[in-house]
């Protein structure tokens, strides 16, 4: 019982930790952001801080990997059944991908448009293909080289409409980019079917 409520209390104080650095993000570049203003700002002390990352690296890391599972497991929920042998009509219910990114604007933008991982959309990218391929792969009857072709066109379709909507600002809500992308996406599929 001690080891979980241990963890429980772990987790919480990392995702303070975590949110206060997004928040410093959101004015301050990462550079001149210390563990002294994360600290600060997460209402904890160093040692405390200290006892979870090794410095704001190992933080900024953290905060990095939490928001590619996440977008992961949303494209997971999102796609696993429409593969591309997949005659079935996308869902709209089962596209939650947009919604993930609209939950996580402030933090997804930060890291897009900052010094901070220059090599974000092709990390996020690289994330999509490789887990389109692990879903649809046992599901697919089709040469790799074909299904990788697939799966790369898909992820630049969907890496795209994601890429624009943030650099509208999210002016439209993620409901109505969620249907123009399932729209644009079942009119594939009802020419296969015709």
């Amino acid at each position: 019982m001690q080891n979980d409520s241990d963890s429980r209390s772990a987790r919480r104080t990392k995702h303070l930790f975590k949110d206060a650095l997004l928040r410093l993000l959101e004015t301050e570049s990462f550079a001149y952001i210390s563990v002294k203003d994360i600290v600060e700002t997460a209402d904890f002390n160093r040692t405390t801080f200290y006892n979870h990352y090794i410095d704001k690296f190992d933080l900024l890391d953290d905060v990095t990997q939490d928001l590619l599972d996440e977008f992961s497991d949303a494209l997971q929920t999102s796609f696993q059944k429409y593969h591309p042998n997949s005659k079935i009509l996308i869902n709209k219910t089962d596209v939650t991908i947009f919604e993930f990114v609209y939950r996580h604007r402030y933090g997804l933008s930060i890291f897009k448009q900052s010094e901070l991982l220059p090599n974000f959309s092709q990390k996020c990218s690289q994330v999509v293909q490789d887990k389109l391929m692990d879903i649809w792969s046992p599901q697919v009857d089709m040469a790799e080289h074909r299904l990788k072709a697939y799966t790369k066109i898909f992820t630049y379709g969907l890496m795209g409409t994601i890429s624009g909507w943030m650099s509208e600002d999210f002016s439209a809500p993620p409901e109505t980019v969620t249907q123009d992308f399932v729209d644009f996406y079942n009119l594939k599929v009802e020419n296969i079917n015709k």
